[in-house]
């Protein structure tokens, strides 16, 4: 599972936290709820449940990077503040890519860079 965060926003690093974990059981929760993914998401169970927190530069390169995802038929999450503490409301601030096959994430999100 890779988690991607916009670098452009401001966020403390508990902002931060909170939101990749907003994206992280959203993909856990489809790769429950759908039987599609089952053998993948066994693996990455049985694997220590590995996730990478990485970062893009703007909602264009999340929102980009997520129908790219999306087209080569992984799990995707985009997560939108609530606006309660930091953020306006609706903001797009992380996406959650995964479960998923190791070859294909890579090939996605090489480019990126950790947080």
């Amino acid at each position: 599972m890779v988690l991607v965060v916009r670098s452009d926003i401001p966020m403390g690093k508990g902002k931060t936290a909170s939101q990749c974990a907003h994206a992280a059981v959203e993909c856990y929760r489809q790769a429950v709820d759908n039987k599609k993914y089952q053998q993948l998401y066994e693996t990455w169970l049985l694997q220590g449940q590995p996730k990478i927190v990485l970062r893009v530069a703007d909602e264009e390169h999340l929102m980009s990077l997520a129908r790219n995802a999306r087209n080569a038929g992984l799990i995707i999450a985009i997560i939108k503040d609530a606006g309660r503490t930091q953020l306006v409301p609706g903001t797009v601030s992380a996406l959650g890519i995964g479960p998923g096959p190791k070859e294909i994430i890579d090939e996605l999100t090489n480019n990126l860079r950790l947080l």
